[in-house]
């Protein structure tokens, strides 16, 4: 890959990933992670992995449960806060830095593995391909795999959009979203109000619909159990703003 088409290995190692990403409250996080417990059916034994951890906003609190999971990410930041949090809450969680298209484990070894908040699509279609096979690779037959993605409809409705962020130093940055159609990404811009020619930081992600989406699941050797659109279980129509497949690693025989 064109090395600028790497933006989220300077992105997330930026402290203004952490107000930039705009990640969900505990409150929200809280309720997610009881989701992914219920719709993964996650029992006491099984060994988990949660691709794209970040800072463990899921990965933690499903540890504090009791759950067997490891956190891999390509962030050294992320994973550096990840560390200092379990520490401080006495949790032994392993973490991995990896990309998610070359997954440095075993064939088989996982009960669940997870890719949330929107983590995957940053690369290209063929990058994007690879991480949904190596997922299906570390999964055991039976296994399950969520995916909580964006959908693509939503997406496309509301951009372009502009908006103020905070950066992580106290001063604003203007974001300007727009899709691309020829390359079927949503492209973010985060600039100075003042100053639009001066770039803080860029992200760019393929949108994918969703029987492109199952192509691409289906291609990985992965089973598409349900579609959602919310973590307490809301059956996804269409028009809903997230995404999330549950699939599963077809046993073999």
């Amino acid at each position: 890959m064109a090395p600028d088409n790497l933006w989220w290995i300077e992105f997330f190692d930026s402290p203004d990933a952490l107000v930039l990403s705009n990640f969900p409250d505990h409150d929200e996080t809280t309720a997610q992670v009881a989701g992914i417990r219920r719709l993964v059916n996650l029992k006491p034994g099984q060994l988990a992995c949660d691709i794209g951890c970040g800072y463990g906003r899921h990965l933690l609190p499903l540890a504090e449960e009791g759950c067997d999971i490891i956190g891999l990410d390509v962030s050294p930041m992320m994973l550096r806060i990840a560390r200092v949090l379990a520490d401080e809450q006495g949790l032994q969680v392993k973490l991995v830095q990896a990309e998610g298209q070359r997954l440095p484990f075993a064939s088989g070894v996982f009960d669940v593995m997870l890719n949330l908040f929107n983590s995957f699509g940053y690369m290209d279609d063929e990058e994007n391909q690879a991480m949904l096979c190596e997922i299906s690779r570390c999964l055991k037959p039976g296994g399950k795999f969520l995916l909580d993605t964006r959908n693509k409809k939503f997406q496309i409705l509301f951009a372009p959009y502009r908006q103020l962020m905070p950066l992580a130093d106290g001063s604003s940055a203007l974001l300007h979203c727009s899709y691309e159609r020829d390359t079927e990404r949503l492209v973010s811009i985060w600039s100075n109000p003042e100053n639009p020619k001066q770039i803080y930081h860029t992200a760019s992600i393929r949108l994918y619909s969703p029987s492109e989406l199952e192509q691409m699941l289906a291609n990985a050797g992965l089973t598409v159990s349900e579609r959602y659109s919310e973590y307490d279980g809301t059956r996804f129509v269409g028009f809903e703003r997230q995404l999330i497949y549950l699939c599963t690693r077809p046993a073999a025989g």
